[in-house]
């Protein structure tokens, strides 16, 4: 009977320990046949005409976001994305700056966009757009948001075992900012 118990219990260990190791995952099932990991900002922000429609990932870092009647628009510092779909440290690697528009469906409120988080957004590509900013002129892609991760950066010291570093490498946390539909943030389930 003593073994009987110490089985269960050591399955019942095993599968906390397993269910902690879930892997969070960016691009939700519903879109993943749609993503076209392989185009990259540099080609789109090149010439985004032959792309429009498309569904990209890309991410960054969050310079500033901005909301009217109709969307909010967030304009990102674009930093490359590891194999995770994680923004990579450091700006040096960035080529230039994307916006970010959420307009079909719940507008999302720029408080939760905090300057310098870094976020990782599923869009369409729309267009290009042409604006002055400190008397520079930035060429932007655009995407509509269809889905968005915002990285938590947590310190090494906030997890109970400080000499580790988490699934994600030292200290990013996934999690979407607001919810569609209860569960994901996503501007259209197409």
């Amino acid at each position: 009977m003593k073994a009987n118990a110490g089985f269960w219990v050591g399955c019942a260990l095993i599968s906390i320990i397993l269910s902690g190791c879930n892997r969070y995952q960016v691009i939700p099932d519903h879109l993943a046949k749609q993503v076209n990991e392989k185009l990259s900002y540099e080609q789109v922000k090149d010439s985004p005409e032959p792309y429009r429609g498309q569904i990209v990932v890309w991410g960054g870092e969050v310079l500033n976001a901005t909301r009217d009647a109709e969307s909010t628009t967030v304009e990102v510092l674009e930093i490359p994305l590891n194999k995770d779909h994680i923004p990579l440290n450091g700006w040096a690697s960035s080529l230039g700056r994307f916006l970010a528009i959420a307009s079909r469906g719940e507008i999302i409120d720029p408080a939760i966009f905090k300057e310098g988080s870094r976020i990782t957004v599923i869009g369409e590509i729309l267009d290009s757009r042409t604006e002055t900013h400190d008397k520079a002129t930035y060429d932007f892609p655009v995407l509509a948001i269809r889905d968005m991760t915002m990285w938590e950066d947590r310190t090494r010291a906030n997890y109970p075992f400080a000499g580790y570093s988490s699934y994600y490498g030292y200290g990013y946390y996934g999690y979407r900012p607001y919810s569609f539909r209860g569960t994901r943030v996503a501007e259209s389930e197409s």
